[in-house]
């Protein structure tokens, strides 16, 4: 590709002339040399040295972290791949990391990157003199580059001088990508128009949700607009209704009506977006397969506990949230757990095929696909899946239709337990104990995973029977007190 060079004529990354090497050790903090101090050798009080020499021990730390994990990375694009062995690896690194699949992929990503379009930087990050955020940028920022333009950046960034600092470290980079982005076009599915997409990021422990809409700014900034005049149009209508006597429109809680108040305008434009009928151009949707399932104590509905209820099994929402969702609904759905260890009781044994309730029962047992560190969620494209395998020719020798015999699983495990990839062996169970299963990956990884359980019930039970005790305390206390009374001790002579 040829030198890359700023507006000074010297090489990028290099510091110009007279400036010395780039590449050199950073003195120690507290020497003769770091009395002027720089970003890479700050003077430093006592108490913040042993900072910053865990800040280089850090920069070690990541880049043997990768040198390690980069062997379990497999090409996808390779001509020997294998998808099953791949999701065996990423599995058992999953498990090694205690780590979502998710993050598993990305971090062997990150370390292949690092060892295979980045060797020089990252010989720099294993003497420590690279900061391990300034690496963790570069592989964040460059995802979408080609190998050779990869292979420009690590030529560049191997040559900075860490005497820079953070900001100025962000600037070079920057200046760095934006050069080889226009020197090469971009991959249709990088560009703005090709990562359009619609996001659903990770519930808040608050009960806060957030949906994000990517695209190009143009349309972005055109959906906002509308959206935007929509909401005017909505609040300056609510207005006119008050004067005229009206009822206010796109009002779905009744509050403009009873408070005489226009809505914001970003409540209105918050109802516009969940009221919007969805034109799929005449396509048939089909009905959900499950329900949404919203979780609530019983004593919370009461209102003598406060503790949280659970949205599909996972996302805690707050306790009025959940009475007021509990008091919308016209059916209810009782689940009985155990009282002591929130165990999900199972249902009776049927036919081959898992009846709704069964599945139901599943999914509040496991909300995401059975197999360890799998986030998909049963919710969507999971399958019923018989721990023992069913024999269909000779159902009476073969595993049952029961609840201690089913999981649900993502298409890809069900797949993979289907080729004898992952073996799952159900635990002998002990009455109000949840579940456990056993997981074997290949000959290489085997991991017990407990049954999800309903938190709430033990926290609520305790406190039921501590509430108990105590009343049956003060009773045996005023029946003691009535005794005395009633049969005083006779005087000392």
């Amino acid at each position: 590709m040829g030198d890359l060079r700023g507006s000074t004529g010297a090489p990028f990354g290099e510091e110009g002339p007279g400036r010395g090497p780039a590449r050199r050790n950073p003195p120690e903090p507290g020497s003769a040399a770091s009395a002027s101090p720089t970003p890479a050798a700050p003077r430093l009080p006592a108490h913040l040295r042993a900072v910053h020499a865990a800040s280089l021990e850090e920069s070690r730390r990541l880049a043997a972290h990768f040198t390690a994990l980069a062997p379990s990375f497999h090409d996808t694009e390779g001509p020997d791949f294998d998808e099953d062995a791949a999701e065996a690896e990423l599995l058992s690194v999953a498990l090694a990391l205690r780590c979502t699949r998710a993050v598993a992929r990305r971090i062997l990503h990150d370390a292949h990157v690092a060892v295979t379009q980045l060797p020089l930087t990252l010989l720099r990050l294993h003497s420590g003199e690279f900061p391990a955020g300034w690496f963790d940028r570069i592989l964040r920022r460059t995802r979408h580059l080609t190998p050779r333009q990869l292979s420009a950046v690590d030529a560049a960034a191997s040559r900075w001088p860490t005497t820079v600092t953070t900001e100025q470290f962000h600037h070079r980079l920057s200046r760095l990508l934006g050069r080889l982005e226009s020197q090469q076009e971009i991959p249709a599915h990088l560009t703005p128009e090709g990562r359009r997409r619609v996001e659903v990021l990770p519930a808040r422990d608050d009960g806060i949700g957030c949906l994000r809409v990517i695209g190009p700014v143009p349309e972005i900034l055109a959906l906002a607009q509308r959206l935007d005049a929509a909401a005017r149009a909505v609040q300056a209508a609510q207005r006119r209704a008050f004067e005229t006597g009206e009822v206010p429109p796109v009002d779905p809680r009744g509050t403009v009506a009873e408070t005489g108040i226009p809505a914001s305008l970003a409540l209105i434009q918050y109802d516009l977006l969940g009221g919007a009928a969805l034109d799929t151009d005449g396509v048939r949707v089909p009905q959900p397969r499950f329900r949404l399932n919203i979780t609530v104590p019983v004593m919370t509905l009461l209102g003598g506990s406060q503790e949280p209820g659970t949205l599909e099994g996972t996302i805690p929402i707050p306790a009025s949230m959940a009475r007021e969702l509990a008091g919308q609904s016209e059916t209810w759905h009782r689940v009985l757990t155990d009282p002591c260890s929130g165990a999900f009781l199972p249902l009776p044994a049927t036919t081959y095929a898992p009846t709704r309730a069964m599945l139901e029962h599943l999914r509040l047992r496991n909300s995401t696909c059975a197999v360890p560190d799998c986030t998909r969620s049963t919710s969507w494209a999971s399958e019923a899946d018989h721990i023992e395998e069913y024999q269909h020719g000779d159902p009476e020798h073969g595993g049952l239709t029961e609840i201690e015999n089913l999981h649900l699983l993502c298409w890809q495990h069900h797949r993979a337990k289907t080729h004898g990839l992952l073996d799952p062996a159900r635990l002998p169970s002990t009455p109000g104990l949840p579940g456990r299963t056993t997981w074997s990956i290949g000959d290489r990884v085997s991991v017990i995973v407990r049954d999800n359980e309903d938190l709430a019930t033990p926290h609520t039970t305790a406190a039921l029977m501590d509430s108990w005790a105590r009343h049956q305390a003060r009773l045996e206390a005023r029946r003691r007190a009535l005794e005395r009374r009633r049969n005083p001790p006779p005087p000392p002579f």
